[in-house]
C-alpha cells in the first residue's frame, strides 16, 4: 500500500500517483481515468479502456485469419468424447 497527498491544482485538487503504479499500468501523462465514488464514500480510480473493436474489424480481421487456410492443410479426425452426464443425444 502507498500514500499520496492531496494537494491544490488549479480550482480542483489532485493526487499524485506513483511511478510504479503508472509503468505496472501502462499508463502515460494524459491517459483517460474513470473516477468512481462508492456507496461506502471510498474513491475507485481506474483507467479507461480502449473501445472495443467494432463487428466489421472483427469481420476484416476473422477473413484474414480464414484466408490462411489452405486446402491442402493437416486436418484432424473427429473425436468422440462420449456422453457425461444428462446430455440428450
Amino acid at each position: 500500500m502507498t500514500t499520496t497527498t492531496l494537494s491544490k491544482w488549479g480550482n480542483s485538487s489532485a493526487i499524485r500517483i506513483p511511478n510504479q503504479f503508472l509503468k505496472r499500468l501502462n499508463l502515460q501523462d494524459g491517459a483517460e481515468m474513470l473516477i468512481i465514488l462508492t456507496p461506502d464514500n471510498d474513491i475507485l480510480l481506474r483507467p479507461m479502456t480502449k473501445p472495443q473493436e467494432s463487428n466489421e474489424d472483427l469481420r476484416t480481421h476473422m477473413k484474414m485469419l480464414l484466408s490462411k487456410i489452405k486446402p491442402d492443410s493437416p486436418r484432424h479426425e473427429e473425436i468422440d468424447l462420449g456422453v457425461e452426464g444428462d446430455e440428450l443425444i
